[in-house]
C-alpha cells in the first residue's frame, strides 16, 4: 500500500508491505525499515523497530491521525497517492468515473453500499481489514455505484478492483 503522509508542511512518501506474521516492510521516502508489530489493544500497537520496543497509541479519524509514542506526540494526515492526487487536482467534490481499487493485501469486511446506489465524493463504501485493522474506503468522486467486484469475505490482493463509481 502507498501512501501520503503529511507532517506539517512536509510530505513524505510511505509505503507498507506485509512480510510475514507481524512483520513490515515500510519504507518511507525510498529507505526501508523492517517493523514488527502487534495490536494489544484497539488503539495501542506493541511495536518492535531494530532492538527497540515501543507501545504505539494511534488515534484517528479519517486522515488525520496522533501518534503518541513514549510520551511524545504526532499529529500528521496520511491518505493513499491516488486520493492525494485527486486532491492535488480538485478537491472532494469531484464528479467523473473512478475505479476503487484494494490499497493493501486484506479481507473485505464490509460492503457499505449496493450496485445502483447514489454515492457522493469521500463516502465509505467498503471496509477493507488489513494489518488488523479495519480500514473504510471512500469513493473520490460523486456518482453512481456502477459495478461492485468483490463480495463480503472475500480476500483481496493490493491494487484489486473493488467497485466502479460513475
Amino acid at each position: 500500500m502507498s501512501y501520503v503522509g503529511t507532517i506539517g508542511e512536509k510530505e513524505v512518501k510511505i509505503g507498507v508491505q506485509e512480510a510475514g506474521v507481524g512483520r513490515y516492510r515500510v519504507t518511507i521516502d525510498g529507505q526501508e525499515h523492517m517493523v514488527d508489530a502487534c495490536q494489544v489493544m484497539s488503539t495501542v500497537w506493541s511495536v518492535l523497530y531494530g532492538t527497540t520496543s515501543f507501545e504505539v497509541d494511534v488515534q484517528g479519524k479519517d486522515e488525520e491521525f496522533e501518534v503518541l509514542i513514549s510520551g511524545d506526540c504526532y499529529k500528521f494526515t496520511l491518505m493513499n497517492e491516488q486520493r492525494k492526487a485527486l486532491m492535488r487536482a480538485g478537491g472532494k467534490g469531484s464528479v467523473g468515473k473512478a475505479m476503487l481499487t484494494s490499497p493493501m493485501p486484506g479481507k473485505v469486511v464490509k460492503l457499505l453500499v449496493a450496485e445502483g446506489e447514489e454515492v457522493k465524493a469521500d463516502q465509505g463504501v467498503i471496509v477493507v481489514e488489513a494489518m488488523k485493522m479495519e480500514n473504510e474506503l471512500k469513493t473520490a468522486v460523486t456518482g453512481k455505484v456502477k459495478e461492485i467486484f468483490v463480495k463480503e469475505g472475500e480476500i483481496v490482493e493490493s491494487g484489486a478492483k473493488l467497485l466502479l463509481v460513475e
